[in-house]
């Protein structure tokens, strides 16, 4: 029973965990290092995560494939990077093999754009159980749409 690791990259990101029939595991937050303005992910504490909720059972990392868009500073463009980078050593790290999609790859197959509200609308009725009451809930609700769509529409890793 293979689990499906969702994870929407950035600070404000979030990582999800679907068994394989589907069925929500896990939702939180992504688990964050503040250093002034740099920040990156708290790896110590993604891997009790992984552990904890694994239980040393085969699993697969779906990550969206990020880039910087026009008009993005260099600060956050950076700072970005650092946090998908740490995001691809810790999965490297646990031996979890990594599928990265792109935004607009998984986004249209679930029939999405790039309305969060429409992600947030859209986790609610798959995962009526899952904790997206609020509006900065959009991370969490696109680590459950990934890994919905690896699940359903996805290729084998």
């Amino acid at each position: 029973m293979t689990v499906t690791v969702g994870i929407d990259p950035g600070l404000t990101g979030a990582v999800a965990f679907l068994g394989s029939e589907g069925k929500l595991e896990h939702l939180a937050d992504l688990p964050v290092i503040r250093d002034g303005k740099l920040a990156w992910i708290d790896a110590q504490g993604m891997t009790s995560m992984l552990i904890d909720t694994l239980q040393g059972r085969p699993a697969r990392a779906v990550i969206e494939r990020v880039q910087a868009f026009p008009g993005q500073g260099r600060s956050s463009c950076f700072n970005f990077g650092v946090v998908f980078g740490s995001l691809l050593a810790l999965m490297q790290a646990r031996y979890l093999p990594i599928e990265l999609v792109t935004p607009a790859t998984w986004k249209r197959a679930l029939g999405l754009g790039s309305d969060k509200r429409a992600s947030l609308d859209k986790s609610r009725l798959l995962f009526p159980t899952a904790d997206l009451t609020l509006a900065k809930h959009d991370g969490r609700a696109e680590a459950l749409l990934l890994a919905h769509w690896r699940l359903t529409r996805g290729a084998p890793v």
